[in-house]
């Protein structure tokens, strides 16, 4: 048998040689001509201009604004475009365009919402199966309350409307602030921290919220079809209207985005991913990126210039400015103190018997001495001192303790049983058992548990508040104390759940008498409660008014009514003086009104207000503002230009759901 191979053997190397040519020839052709042919771009329309509207544009731009550089790296599908500033996310649903194309189009998007709404349902967030507390609803609730909130609204809607696609844009915006893979890192980080059984879902599941990563996942293929129709129409309104964007300065455009975007995010290094490469992963060359980003250009420099070009005149702004900028120069009178209740009115009489003389007017002249007023009411003198202070609270120091020590705290036998009465835990016999129980317990009062238990362990640990004061910052703080104080009598001192240490005690000022406000306390204690209104015939202030304004007519600062600053408790039954200027707008009410009906250098009338605020006034002159209109008018193009953006697109959607230019969906279910 060898030996009939050897003989033939040159017969049998040509055969195979024949055969395999062949077999090439024929495969390798029959995989270019019997494979599936590439598919003929077709027309699916005609655009508001006339021209067809080809399904590879509406599919090149789709594809190039499905993703942006805001998109997880890890988003299933297209990966994120770093060419893409955000079309979608800022040109449409931040200026609420958005909102314009879905209430137009809405039966065409409504299967799209439907089957969004469908999967929002059933859908559940990410929780540890061993301890339900770590979870990404827990990490939502602490960093983004809202989100939550927003969620549990989408899953309780019943019927598909339109505030299906709000929810949807809301909650889009909110995993922007927390992406998906932060969410796992963070909740990866508390797995950690609390020591407990690692799982490995958390290493691989999606974390994004319903599994939705891009555009297309939150809003359906059709929608972003919509947006990228919407666009090649309003490009094509933009050329007829003479707009130009040249294909380098598209290109230009792409690739500055791009490296903003490698900048901004550390994606990659520039040799790691260059331009070419990038939108070749995205399906494009240069010039076809270049060509259909500058739909994009036209389309934003068109409505861009409609914002810009809404003009506003001037002379009405000049006019009203300079009216509400009217000003009026007034001195105004108050007393300090007002006086409204019955009960402000018996405090007050308390207060004038223990400092001053009686005398024959309703306010006094001259007050007792710091040394008599202690004798019969000590509560009302005190000694200033300065120190530096470090506070710190009792659960600032609790977040000392580790969580393994706060475990082995509360389940001790003798401790659990402190929880079991104060929280009304069940029983459990083993430590096992106990942690089952503790697990179980809904996040908020597992956390109530876990404070009590540190705050415990702080008392068991003296060493950390003298840790923790000695690391806070010292702040220098000034209060007054009755009685006498020397030196530190305590390194640390414990008041109301907070810690403090006091440094470099000093005395700032002698026993002095407190004024009125500070001691409305002590004297609610010594007068009898009395209901009511003050009447207006017994209030000192009101009855020194009128005699002070005639007074003051004559010399508009007579030391004998106002406040000149040496005495601080004399002070306190003085008026005090100070200029101001009222506008038009102002919201002292009693005061703008009165200016602006008065002569020049005339006194007011006494007013009282609700709050028992006695003033007047005394007007110095009557002035034109500056008529500053560069605010208001910025403010007011900013209205309009979002007027007339939201005008051209409402006009420019009636005019393609007239001509049909928007097709929606493009392509038949299975093509």
């Amino acid at each position: 048998m060898l030996e009939f191979f050897r003989r033939y053997q040159r017969y049998f190397l040509f055969l195979i040689t024949t055969v395999m040519i062949g077999s090439f020839a024929f495969f390798g052709t029959y995989s270019t001509f019997g494979g599936e042919p590439e598919r003929e771009d077709q027309a699916i329309g005609q655009m508001v201009n006339g021209s067809n509207l080809m399904l590879s544009e509406v599919q090149k731009l789709s594809r190039l604004i499905a993703t942006d550089r805001e998109d997880s790296l890890q988003a299933r599908g297209l990966p994120p475009n770093f060419c893409n500033d955000g079309v979608i996310r800022n040109d449409f649903l931040k200026t609420r365009l958005a909102d314009l194309l879905v209430s137009v189009y809405f039966d065409e998007l409504k299967d799209d919402f439907e089957a969004r709404l469908e999967k929002a349902k059933r859908f559940r967030s990410y929780a540890h199966p061993q301890a339900p507390a770590l979870s990404a609803k827990t990490v939502w609730s602490h960093v983004l309350p809202a989100l939550n909130t927003e969620v549990e609204a989408l899953q309780g809607t019943t019927e598909t409307t339109p505030a299906i696609f709000s929810h949807l844009v809301k909650l889009y915006a909110f995993q922007q602030q927390l992406p998906p893979e932060a969410l796992r890192r963070f909740l990866m980080y508390q797995q950690q921290q609390y020591s407990i059984p690692p799982d490995q879902r958390l290493s691989f599941d999606d974390m994004a919220l319903f599994g939705f990563s891009t555009a297309t996942d939150w809003f359906g293929r059709n929608f972003v079809d919509l947006v990228a129709q919407f666009i090649l129409n309003a490009a094509a309104v933009a050329e007829q209207k003479g707009y130009r964007v040249s294909l380098e300065e598209a290109k230009g455009d792409l690739i500055c985005h791009f490296q903003e975007s490698i900048k901004k995010m550390g994606v990659a290094k520039q040799g790691d991913l260059n331009f070419h490469q990038h939108l070749k992963h995205l399906g494009f060359d240069e010039r076809s990126a270049a060509t259909t980003w500058q739909k994009v250009l036209l389309f934003r420099r068109y409505f861009q210039e409609v914002g810009e070009t809404a003009f506003i005149d001037r002379l009405p702004y000049q006019g009203f400015a300079g009216y509400a900028k009217e000003c009026a120069v007034v001195q105004k009178y108050v007393w300090p103190l007002s006086i409204k209740t019955a009960q402000d009115l018996a405090e007050l009489q308390a207060y004038l018997k223990a400092v001053a003389p009686i005398g024959k007017t309703a306010l006094p002249t001259t007050a007792f001495s710091a040394v008599e007023v202690e004798k019969k009411f000590p509560q009302l003198v005190a000694t200033t001192y300065r120190a530096k202070i470090a506070e710190i609270s009792k659960q600032q120091v609790s977040l000392k303790a580790p969580i393994k020590q706060v475990w082995e705290w509360e389940l001790d036998e003798k401790n659990w049983a402190v929880l079991k009465k104060e929280f009304a835990l069940q029983t459990g016999s083993s430590r096992e058992e106990k942690f089952k129980i503790l697990e179980q317990l809904e996040p908020k009062k597992r956390a109530s548990i876990d404070a009590f238990a540190r705050e415990a362990l702080v008392d068991l640990n003296p060493v950390w508040i003298e840790e923790a004061l000695a690391a806070a910052p010292k702040i220098e703080k000034t209060w007054n104390f009755s009685g006498s104080v020397s030196g530190n009598s305590e390194p640390i001192l414990k008041k109301n759940g907070f810690f403090y240490s006091i440094e470099n005690l000093e005395k700032v000022e002698d026993k002095h008498i407190l004024p009125f406000s500070e001691v409305r306390a002590v004297l609610a204690k010594l007068t009898e409660k009395v209901d009511g209104v003050c009447p207006k015939e017994k209030n000192p202030f009101a009855l020194a008014s009128k005699e002070a304004l005639t007074a003051l007519q004559k010399n508009p600062t007579d030391p004998r009514w106002v406040q000149v600053g040496n005495d601080p408790i004399l002070d306190q039954f003085k008026l005090e003086c100070k200029t101001e200027e009222i506008q038009r707008t102002s919201r002292e009410d009693w005061m703008k009104e009165q200016a602006f009906i008065m002569l020049q250098d005339l006194w007011s009338p006494i007013h009282v207000a609700d709050d028992g605020e006695i003033t007047f006034f005394y007007l110095k002159e009557l002035k034109s503002g500056p008529a500053p209109i560069l605010q208001q008018l910025s403010f007011g193009k900013e209205t309009l230009a979002a007027d007339a953006k939201k005008y051209v697109a409402e006009k420019l959607l009636k005019t393609l759901k007239k001509k049909n230019a928007i097709v929606i969906p493009t392509q038949n279910e299975g093509e």
